[in-house]
């Protein structure tokens, strides 16, 4: 088991008034100096989300910060969390990480997925329709490319004349390609069928629930030839005590799962109705908040009960904590509960893993 930091790239503004252009580059900074202390701290990996379309949004994709933490970090792997493949033409995407990959000397995975927020799709004046299709042809698209050679493609949706993806990835045949998607039985076992990983987002479920959608995708992937792979993110805080960490952290975690109740996305667990039933004592069970023996419990029966062979955890959203208590607690959480862990569990030896993050 691996435990790997995400950077919300969503600028914190409680008081919601646009920033100036100072305090505007002191945020890209800060957040590359999260990326720094995720390595320093013993984090397996640091992730980047793909955001758009908001005044919130201060690296509008995963790229140019990938880009920078390439050169910024050692040893960390680097990883989409996720990549919106439905935005941008296929091939130009795999230009820019392709670039990230050999900066990073190997060290890339791209989480891919459809998306569903319309508000990118309109950003860019992409048709909404057959989305699913726009996807496929997206990842079709990029295994040619990783054959090395050049090559034509007459999609529905993307083409490809004469192309060629330069620079060749560092990776041979490719980087690792993990699948965000849980929104569906069939969602889930598509990512057997076309990536290494399958990953599942941090919203409320059950038990129950997520082990429903994790066997589903297991038994797909050993149809499939492949041996499974289960990525799990989760937000929290480790404090002194479980009432420090809710407090500090709770309500920022509840506005989130409110927002995404708001947009449909909490299906699997039917104790969320509404957006008063989401409280943060409702909430805190599916977060890693309290002490280090708290949050190391939690996270370890993820991996002894559930089944869980990567966590992704985060710990500033877009309302809160603040940078500056983020970077403080990249530091506490890696030395009190991440670097236990790593020495707890052996690294994996997976194709979902880089083999220059194999530790």
């Amino acid at each position: 088991m691996r435990i790997g930091y995400l950077i919300d790239t969503n600028l914190v503004r409680p008081d919601r008034r646009p920033l100036t252009p100072p305090q505007l580059a002191g945020a890209l900074d800060a957040m590359i100096e999260e990326g720094r202390l995720a390595e320093r701290a013993g984090f397996h990996s640091v992730c980047v989300p793909d955001r758009h379309a908001a005044r919130a949004c201060a690296f509008p994709g995963p790229e140019q910060l990938l880009t920078v933490l390439a050169r910024e970090t050692r040893r960390v792997m680097l990883a989409t969390f996720t990549f919106v493949a439905t935005l941008v033409h296929p091939l130009k995407a795999a230009e820019q990480l392709s670039v990230v990959d050999n900066l990073s000397r190997g060290r890339l995975v791209t989480t891919v997925s459809r998306g569903f927020l319309p508000a990118f799709w309109g950003q860019f004046g992409i048709p909404e329709d057959r989305l699913l299709g726009r996807f496929l042809e997206a990842l079709r698209i990029w295994r040619r490319a990783f054959a090395g050679e050049r090559f034509h493609f007459a999609g529905d949706h993307w083409d490809v004349r004469d192309g060629l993806l330069a620079p060749a990835p560092f990776q041979p045949g490719g980087w690792p390609i993990w699948s965000g998607g849980n929104a569906s039985q069939a969602a889930i076992r598509r990512s057997a069928s076309l990536a290494d990983a399958w990953t599942s987002d941090p919203m409320p479920m059950t038990d129950d629930a997520f082990r429903a959608d994790a066997d589903a995708y297991r038994e797909r992937a050993w149809e499939e030839g492949k041996r499974p792979f289960v990525v799990l993110m989760r937000d929290g805080w480790v404090a002194d005590n479980f009432e420090q960490a809710a407090r500090r952290f709770g309500e920022h975690y509840a506005r989130m799962t409110r927002f995404y109740l708001s947009h449909g996305d909490l299906p699997r667990n039917p104790g969320f109705r509404s957006p008063e039933d989401v409280t943060v004592e409702r909430v805190a069970p599916h977060a890693v908040m309290g002490t280090a023996e708290q949050c190391a419990e939690h996270l370890g029966r993820l991996h002894e009960e559930l089944g869980v062979d990567y966590v992704v955890f985060c710990c500033r959203l877009s309302t809160g904590p603040s940078a500056e208590e983020a970077r403080e607690q990249i530091l506490r959480f890696g030395e009190e509960v991440v670097r236990p862990l790593h020495a707890r569990y052996p690294a994996s030896d997976h194709a979902a893993i880089p083999a220059a993050c194999r530790w």
